[in-house]
């Protein structure tokens, strides 16, 4: 029996980041089909995360667990995070030309390997690129009112859903929100595919 697995994320958030390679271990060789969903978390013109607003964080929780999971990390040096929704609309056309992991690969470790503005389209165009899109389709895209439309009709939807936050992972029936241990995911990928019923605590997330 196939699970389903959706992961809601956004590029700004460290905890996405380092679920992003968590998951993909949890899911190797079983039966899962895995998707990444866009998930805005602070759309135009709501303030985006301020430095001194996650620097706690950045050093309670943030580094331990990158070190935890050998993964290069670092805090962008800008003081304030870029809005994603231009990244966001380029992840959904990445998936439409199956070059999604790629480019959320790609996308991540510009910004939190080294330090790129994604909120630019120039950046954002240099990834696409190297995701193996091309380049005047993906400037088309981000100038499009369709992808615009596409990416606000996700945020709805998730809202409906009450996804709030960012890891949050959709087993079955089961909402794993924050980031979680690969054992405990791989824990509730078996039980998705049982049908079986889990409880688990909150994890750490980005809102």
């Amino acid at each position: 029996m196939t699970v389903k697995l959706k992961v809601y994320s956004d590029f700004t958030c460290p905890y996405c980041y380092l679920a992003e390679s968590v998951i993909q271990r949890a899911a190797e060789g079983k039966d899962v089909e895995l998707e990444w969903v866009p998930l805005e978390l602070h759309p135009f013109p709501s303030p985006t995360k301020e430095w001194n607003d996650v620097k706690e964080s950045w050093k309670s929780s943030v580094l331990p667990y990158a070190k935890e999971l050998g993964i290069t990390i670092k805090h962008p040096e800008e003081t304030s995070l870029p809005y994603t929704h231009l990244a966001l609309q380029g992840y959904i056309y990445a998936k439409e030309q199956g070059r999604a992991q790629d480019y959320v690969k790609r996308v991540f470790s510009a910004l939190f390997e080294e330090g790129r503005d994604i909120g630019s389209k120039q950046i954002l165009t240099e990834i696409a690129e190297q995701s193996g899109l091309d380049q005047d389709s993906f400037r088309a895209v981000l100038d499009s009112e369709e992808y615009d439309r596409k990416l606000n009709q996700i945020r709805e939807e998730a809202k409906t859903e009450n996804i709030t936050a960012a890891p949050t992972m959709v087993i079955g029936d089961r909402k794993l929100k924050g980031l979680y241990p690969q054992k405990a995911i791989e824990k509730a990928i078996r039980c998705g595919i049982r049908d079986e019923k889990m409880q688990f605590c909150e994890g750490d997330e980005c809102y």
